[in-house]
């Protein structure tokens, strides 16, 4: 009897469990699928002072934000974690977890701010043309002098790690480079003209142990005629997207390049987006129901979403689930291959947007403004 009654208790106590389990499943279930009609601001706005050119870029830790004068990471509070200053006149800024790099377009300063907040000021050699930076601060640097594009790696602490470089008249002009989370792996974008055809040439560069095996750490080379691919994108460590003007490739990289999927797109681009786990493409299609279409791949090249659109927004994102579309005066999220999430008009001219932990809250921000919201008003 004594034992009946302890399976009774336990299984009781499992059906208990099994009924709070299910009701958070249910919950946050519902949760994930509610549409919302507005937002509340969460605490305090933050103001910043006018300024001529301000932009924005993700940081682990909430929002870099970067000027002519000086940069700022500002966690999801709106509290300013790290500072730097600087004067420059066209400023380049580049993320990657909570790290950032500030070079100056055309000029030879360098700024790199480390994962844990350190702040290391470099003169390059010659003039800078693009920057990249990887999650522990890691930052590689595109430079031209007029006939010869170079290539530097740098670590956080301003050493170099390696350095490359080609000339105009035989490997063609630079379009892009992309660097690996982990700083190790490299892949860069030529374009140039051979016999009246355009043509592209994407190189892949490993500098961790694999690549010591291969001169100079260049362990794969593709060449495609007639295409102008102009940007390349490590959308996680081991995955690049390319994106050309007919469609995109996705890569595998663990350590050398591999063409995992092509995928075709007929109808003119508009914009693109990426995520660790998502491509994104808008392209002009004029159908009975709109004059744009969106559609999100997962990283095999399969269509997981696909939605018409009448107008195209200036700002597209992804951040895990959610698609986000905005201007100045109005944001639209949507879940991939869910319901809307919000479209509503803003009240404040709006710069950049970035999702929070949880599935209703994000940074809103503007050029003078930095909001953590809540979604609020469920729509039935």
């Amino acid at each position: 009897m004594k034992k009946y009654k302890v399976q009774i208790i336990a299984g009781a106590v499992v059906l208990a469990l099994l009924a709070v389990g299910l009701t958070v499943v249910i919950g946050k279930n519902r949760k994930n699928k509610r549409t919302y009609v507005n937002f509340d601001v969460i605490g305090k706005t933050i103001e910043f002072g006018e300024t001529s050119e301000v932009h924005y870029l993700p940081s682990g830790q909430g929002v870099f934000r970067y000027t002519r004068d000086g940069a700022e990471i500002i966690d999801r509070k709106g509290k300013s974690k790290v500072t730097v200053s600087y004067s420059m006149n066209k400023p380049y800024g580049a993320t990657c977890g909570n790290a950032a790099a500030i070079g100056e377009f055309g000029g030879k300063s360098l700024v790199i701010v480390d994962n844990k907040g350190n702040v290391t000021p470099i003169t390059t050699a010659y003039p800078i043309v693009m920057v990249k930076v990887a999650s522990q601060g890691v930052t590689a640097v595109l430079m031209n002098n007029g006939n010869e594009d170079f290539i530097e790696l740098y670590a956080s602490d301003g050493t170099s790690i390696a350095s490359m470089n080609t000339l105009v008249a035989t490997s063609g002009m630079p379009v892009d480079i992309s660097l690996s989370n982990d700083g190790t792996k490299l892949v860069t974008a030529y374009v140039s003209f051979k016999e009246e055809h355009v043509q592209t040439q994407l190189s892949f560069y490993n500098f961790g142990s694999v690549g010591g095996n291969y001169v100079d750490g260049l362990v794969a080379v593709e060449l495609y005629r007639d295409e102008m691919i102009a940007d390349v994108e490590f959308v996680n460590n081991d995955t690049i997207v390319a994106f050309a003007d007919t469609g995109f490739r996705i890569y595998d990289m663990e350590e050398i390049a591999d063409l995992k999927k092509e995928v075709k797109i007929s109808d003119p681009i508009h914009s693109v987006a990426c995520s660790p786990a998502h491509v994104g493409v808008v392209t002009e299609h004029k159908t009975k129901d709109g004059n744009y279409v969106l559609r999100v791949y997962d990283l095999e090249g399969k269509t997981v979403d696909e939605k018409n659109m009448t107008e195209a927004y200036e700002h597209f994102q992804l951040e895990g689930s959610d698609v986000i579309l905005f201007n100045e005066k109005e944001i639209y999220i949507y879940r991939i291959g869910g319901r809307d999430k919000i479209r509503v008009e803003m009240r404040k001219n709006l710069s950049y947007v970035a999702a929070v932990d949880g599935v209703n809250e994000f940074v809103f921000v503007g050029e003078t403004y930095f909001e953590r919201i809540r979604l609020v008003g469920e729509k039935r």
